[in-house]
């Protein structure tokens, strides 16, 4: 029995029938129903203690001082031009923040990469690595539970580990 098929009678909502699941299952329906409805807690949790107040001018030094040392060079106006400037237009509203948050600590400088060649990339997650996602955030974008899975991509990015 290989590793995966151990997974098959798993209660649904396991850990282990996720991961039968993402290798019997279409990604189509592995997204639906994974992402469509899933629990965003973690998601809420940095919109509303991190990328909110880095959006609210009033709560940028809380931002600043929460985060210490890592965002000393945080780069508000970078994060703003990007966010009006950047084609961001199939994204929902705190997803856009929060790439264009992703912009202004230098996550694609330092990675040398565009936001183009990024949501086209199947490494999204580590684009320095050779790492494949199952798909890139431009065919994520197209699923149903898409968005999801980009919210939960988004707050486990090996960028956050460095």
């Amino acid at each position: 029995m290989s590793e995966v098929e151990k997974y098959k009678n798993f209660p649904e909502g396991s850990g282990g029938k996720m991961i039968y699941d993402r290798y019997h299952l279409s990604v189509k329906n592995f997204f639906s129903k994974y992402y469509d409805k899933t629990n965003l807690k973690d998601w809420d949790l940095w919109m509303n203690n991190s990328i909110y107040k880095a959006w609210d001018g009033n709560k940028r030094l809380e931002f600043l001082k929460d985060w210490g040392e890592r965002m000393k060079y945080f780069d508000f106006s970078e994060m703003v031009r990007f966010y009006k400037e950047e084609d961001l237009s199939g994204f929902d509203e705190d997803v856009k923040k929060f790439i264009s948050f992703l912009a202004g600590d230098g996550f694609f400088k330092k990675n040398k990469i565009s936001l183009e060649s990024w949501i086209k990339s199947k490494n999204f997650t580590n684009p320095i690595k050779d790492y494949e996602q199952d798909v890139t955030i431009s065919q994520a974008l197209h699923l149903k539970g898409g968005m999801n899975y980009i919210r939960k991509q988004l707050i486990n990015l090996h960028w956050w580990r460095q």
